[in-house]
């Protein structure tokens, strides 16, 4: 059948959200003409005013949200196990094997893609040191759940929040929960410094802990008091951010304007489910995510060609898991946690174009194509 192609352009999967050309090189000149490019007003002015955005007492700024993440679990003196989902990106588990920690794999729910914590009850065990939930697409993950089983092992929780800008649970955003959440500013998320992190916390002595750490562990003196690293972020970094903030509620709304279009036109298309937004919550919408029903003769593989030739990019985030991936098969027993939502997730996920770059009529021609291929696919045999 023949499908709707009308955008007449290259639409990519991800788009920088830029905040004012003028404005921004204005803040740079300033910084500039300061002479001081690290550990500068900036800096501290982006931390005051993201941990008044977010709620919370201490917000660090540092080189990176996988930085931050290493940081935490150092700062937190973590050892053992740390349980954490599969379906989720590289960086979530790189900082656990950094610092000699083994991560122990958690399902995700069939329904919110989100770590299951039914399934994270079940790895809790004597080696368990600490919980690393991830906010997956802008979706909150279960907070109360988890800080409930964290708080009866008595072990750290952590959040990847690299896509949780926006995000909310019953009010409040999500780093109201758990000991540190560490967010991303990398070009594809919904504010950007270029590269940077943002770790959240209402912890001080952590908050001063990570301010060594990320300054290779210097104390007030030259004398190291923490084993740490070069993470800073510049007064560069930090002036974009800053001029970015402004924009990030006009962002992020714009984002769920694009996610209801896709909604609208997507959820009535059999051989397609979308990721479930739990009502007590938000999502900061970085991504859009749709999954194919490969398990009823549904080829994700059509949907990508289809918009692929109209132009349109697509991701499959995340496939393969972690726990297939050759750096983590070790970790993985699947007598334990046969992983298998995490499996059907990742063998059906499909991630659309959902940024500043998609108009809610490009949405519209976007989620046409892929229900003309889904509704014009004939199941096979099974």
């Amino acid at each position: 059948m023949t499908t709707p192609s009308r955008l007449g352009r290259r639409i990519a999967i991800a788009q920088p959200e830029t905040p004012d050309i003028d404005a921004t090189l204005g803040r740079l000149r300033t910084v500039l003409e300061s002479g001081s490019f690290t550990n500068g007003v900036e800096v501290e002015r982006l931390e005051h005013e993201v941990a008044e955005a977010l709620g919370v007492a201490h917000c660090v700024a540092v080189s990176s949200c996988t930085s931050g993440l290493m940081l935490v679990e150092r700062c937190l003196n973590l050892c053992g196990e740390v349980i954490t989902p599969s379906f989720t990106f590289f960086a979530t588990a790189h900082g656990l094997l950094w610092n000699g920690l083994r991560p122990r794999f958690a399902d995700i729910d069939a329904q919110t893609a989100q770590i299951d914590p039914r399934s994270v009850a079940r790895a809790i065990g004597p080696e368990t040191g600490a919980i690393l939930g991830v906010h997956l697409f802008g979706c909150p993950a279960p907070v109360v759940e988890l800080d409930d089983l964290a708080r009866s092992r008595g072990v750290p929780l952590i959040f990847d929040g690299a896509h949780a800008l926006g995000a909310t649970v019953d009010g409040r955003t999500v780093a109201a929960w758990g000991d540190a959440t560490v967010y991303s500013l990398s070009p594809t998320k919904q504010l950007t410094a270029g590269e940077g992190g943002l770790i959240a916390t209402r912890h001080a002595a952590l908050a001063t802990a990570l301010r060594q750490a990320r300054n290779y562990g210097k104390g007030v003196a030259y004398d190291c008091e923490v084993l740490g690293l070069n993470a800073r972020m510049t007064e560069f970094q930090a002036a974009l951010c800053r001029e970015g903030l402004s924009s990030l509620p006009a962002s992020i709304e714009r984002r769920r304007r694009i996610a209801a279009i896709y909604e609208q036109e997507l959820s009535p298309v059999e051989g397609i489910r979308l990721q479930t937004i739990p009502g007590n919550t938000t999502s900061g919408r970085k991504d859009f995510a749709l999954f194919v029903r490969t398990d009823q003769g549904f080829r994700r593989e059509a949907i990508e060609a289809a918009l692929d030739s109209a132009g349109v990019e697509t991701r499959r985030y995340f496939d393969p898991p972690l726990h297939e991936q050759r750096l983590y098969r070790e970790f993985h027993d699947p007598d334990r946690e046969p992983l298998t939502e995490t499996m059907r997730a990742s063998r059906e996920v499909v991630c659309l174009p959902i940024h500043r770059g998609v108009s809610e009529a490009d949405a519209k021609v976007i989620a046409g194509i892929a229900a003309a291929v889904s509704q014009g696919v004939v199941a096979v045999s099974r």
